[in-house]
């Protein structure tokens, strides 16, 4: 079993601007916005860094496209990059472009998004012992009844992840392909950062999470 990790952090992030110069985090690049007083994407890698512990996981891979060279001169080292030459074109574009290339040296990818901040390394963890227990299945997370990302897809999914287009992402396949799929919940999943309003909801939530972990 050889697990390459994706991470998708390619989008423009169009939603993501300030109506009024006095927004919080006015900057317009979403995967640079501050959480927990590190840009988003850091804060992510930071969740999946352990993962890289496990004797099966080769790699992690940020694949990048709009805003590249100021989103990659703050990743940590060790980071891979993958540029995206059509991220313009959407996130099924973007995603079959890093499947394709690394898909040689993989059996499974682990998909991440780089705007879902509220799932942990437990979650990410939690996916990976389930696909070795059943390395032939899809395993995706569950919110709310809807299978989503994080997602790990084995090898024989490769051919359709290359070929997703447009905005459909792993998603489209998730939907397809369900009754093949298992599955973990995760009650905060479906929660990503599109907006600025976003942004504080979650910078909000993970307060609320620090202090209940503070009085328990």
């Amino acid at each position: 079993m050889q697990v390459n990790i994706i991470l998708l952090g390619a989008g423009k992030g169009q939603r993501f601007q300030a109506s009024s110069p006095n927004e919080i985090g006015c900057g317009t690049i979403k995967q640079l916005a501050q959480i927990n007083g590190k840009p988003l994407i850091s804060y992510i890698v930071d969740k999946l860094q352990p993962l890289l512990s496990n004797p099966f996981v080769n790699n992690l891979y940020v694949t990048l496209g709009a805003n590249k060279n100021a989103i990659q001169a703050i990743l940590p080292q060790g980071v891979s990059v993958i540029a995206s030459q059509h991220w313009s074109e959407g996130m099924g574009h973007t995603l079959a472009e890093s499947v394709q290339s690394i898909k040689a040296q993989s059996s499974h990818v682990l998909i991440a998004l780089a705007d879902q901040a509220l799932i942990t390394t437990e979650h990410y963890q939690a996916l990976l012992d389930a696909s070795k227990s059943q390395p032939n299945k899809v395993i995706a997370t569950l919110c709310d009844d809807q299978l989503m990302a994080p997602a790990i897809f084995p090898e024989k999914y490769f051919p359709l992840l290359v070929k997703l287009q447009g905005d459909k992402g792993a998603g489209k396949l998730l939907l397809q392909h369900a009754k093949k799929a298992d599955a973990i919940s995760h009650e905060n999943a479906k929660v990503d950062i599109d907006t600025l309003s976003d942004l504080e909801q979650v910078r909000q939530d993970l307060q609320r999470s620090l202090v209940n972990e503070q009085l328990s």
